[in-house]
């Protein structure tokens, strides 16, 4: 049986999609009215089921938002010799572990992406090798789930210099090695332990993207 209050952020989800696609293309007043209305409705039904108190309907940015589509996560898996994955550590979630990665900015590749986030966070520049996997966060057991639709791109990428273990950031407060089967906690926020056996699997034997 399905879970109420994810059946209420679906509901949300989707509403809010029609309402911001609707409103790109809407040029009848009643009917911008009409769409306005439902996207209110889609922020009254998230709030219903949301963690914290989420921003008011504004229905400027809801104007400007354009053809809804879902967000762009990239995530990058750096191995050693022995197939160990390099993670960071979360500053900004108590301390849990991750892979380095983010959102892949607008005028941005996802290769690019990757290489970018992986160097912010780890310190160690990389070449996105190749693409392990292209999920949807939504069907996998992320926590918390979110107000918004999101695909996660998984990258195996060749370190392009030495990797420092001292290595810290603004977003990361420490970097290390980790056997793909003996994972530290983990920021499921990020990322869960049947990914990075994805990758792994994928740095190992390369082959077709994981789908899914």
């Amino acid at each position: 049986m399905s879970d109420p209050s994810d059946v209420l952020r679906r509901v949300a989800i989707e509403l809010s999609s029609i309402s911001e696609s609707a409103l790109a293309y809407c040029r009848d007043p009643f009917d911008i009215d009409r769409f306005h209305r439902i996207g209110e409705i889609a922020q009254e039904v998230a709030q219903l089921v949301a963690r914290e108190p989420l921003p008011d309907y504004d229905r400027r940015v809801a104007s400007i938002a354009g053809y809804t589509t879902p967000k762009v996560d990239v995530r990058g898996g750096v191995f050693d010799e022995s197939g160990r994955i390099l993670l960071v550590r979360e500053i900004a979630d108590e301390g849990r572990w991750t892979l380095p990665g983010g959102w892949c900015d607008v005028l941005e590749t996802p290769t690019s992406a990757i290489e970018r986030e992986v160097a912010e966070e780890a310190g160690v520049p990389v070449r996105a090798v190749h693409l392990a996997a292209i999920i949807d966060r939504h069907r996998w057991p992320h926590e918390p789930v979110y107000d918004r639709h999101m695909y996660k791109l998984f990258f195996v990428c060749e370190p392009l210099g030495p990797v420092d273990l001292l290595f810290t950031s603004e977003e990361t407060s420490e970097i290390g090695w980790f056997a793909a089967d003996d994972l530290p906690e983990l920021s499921i926020e990020r990322v869960v332990p049947d990914q990075i056996l994805l990758l792994h699997e994928h740095w190992r034997s390369p082959g077709p993207a994981h789908i899914d």
